[in-house]
């Protein structure tokens, strides 16, 4: 597959990644433009994001600006003189100056169904919302954040039990699939648009690590979504005696009333009671260890009464 010209495909997530691979065949000539490279692990070594680490596998020229306004960015891209530029969760805005280079309109292509879920999280932020599809919107681009006229949305049904990483997978390969077909079309022809309604637009700003503190007193359903949506960063988490522990899975269960919030339950499965119901955990992981099967950590408590939650230190939040 060839025909689409000169591309500037700009990505930083592994959500890119399956559609940078058909965008590497379809263009006659590809700019990667990804984040640098950053220190992480408990080593702070440098390492690439998922789409540079692709661009250097299979031998696609990538860049990796610290600021896309900057003046060595700007000068890479005119240099680079591209037809067209397609974004797919990049993580900066791109200026309007930038946006007027190709000679086409430029895309994005943005895992929700816009307006619903603009911003930083938007797999996550469906998830959190219970709601009950997600999909995918290929936009032309502006600059501003994921507001442009929509060229066509793919919605796909949730079944209710998907976590972020499972649902962005599902994305990204869908992307990989119905895009490019798009792609050759905007080689040669306007897509057609539509507004956005604004007045319906959602936004999900970047999560922090507070984010992630349950609230007992919600219900079951809402903490089950959020222990879904927040995987792996920065995980839902609670404490017990001023430590640490993440719920890494877990599902609501009905029928718990008039039990203290918080309170680990009695029973063959390890449940916590919530404001509405409770929650059923199934793998959790103590500050400072592997995670677990939640049976198996309630075995190594040091007592059979907790109250989870009791207090929320402000050095857990670091």
């Amino acid at each position: 597959m060839a025909g689409a010209g000169r591309i500037a495909f700009l990505g930083t997530g592994a959500f890119g990644v399956p559609l940078l691979a058909r965008v590497a065949d379809l263009a006659e000539e590809l700019l990667v433009i990804s984040q640098p490279d950053r220190p992480a692990g408990r080593r702070l070594q440098l390492r690439a994001t998922p789409i540079t680490a692709h661009a250097r596998e299979h031998g696609l020229r990538v860049v990796t600006p610290n600021r896309l306004r900057s003046d060595e960015a700007r000068a890479l891209l005119r240099d680079f003189a591209p037809d067209g530029l397609l974004l797919v969760a990049y993580g900066q805005l791109v200026p309007q100056d930038l946006l007027d280079l190709g000679s086409r309109l430029p895309l994005n292509v943005h895992p929700s169904l816009l307006p619903r879920h603009r911003g930083a999280a938007p797999v996550a932020g469906t998830i959190a919302a219970g709601d009950p599809e997600g999909g995918l919107t290929l936009m032309v681009m502006t600059a501003q954040l994921d507001a442009g006229p929509v060229v066509v949305q793919w919605p796909v049904s949730l079944t209710g039990r998907e976590t972020t990483p499972e649902l962005e997978a599902r994305l990204a390969d869908l992307a990989a699939e119905v895009v490019p077909p798009l792609l050759e079309r905007w080689a040669v022809t306007e897509l057609p648009s539509e507004p956005q309604e604004a007045g319906k637009a959602t936004h999900i700003r970047p999560f922090t690590r507070a984010d992630g503190w349950i609230n007992w007193s919600s219900s079951a359903i809402e903490i089950d979504r959020q222990v879904r949506a927040l995987q792996p960063w920065p995980g839902a988490w609670t404490t017990v005696d001023g430590r640490r522990l993440h719920v890494r899975r877990a599902h609501p269960v009905t029928g718990v009333d008039a039990m203290p919030i918080g309170a680990l339950l009695p029973g063959e499965v390890p449940c916590v009671a919530c404001g509405v119901g409770a929650l059923a955990l199934e793998v959790v992981q103590p500050e400072g260890r592997a995670t677990m099967v939640a049976d198996a950590w309630r075995r190594g408590l040091p007592r059979e009464h907790l109250l989870l939650g009791a207090g929320k230190p402000d050095e857990a939040l670091r």
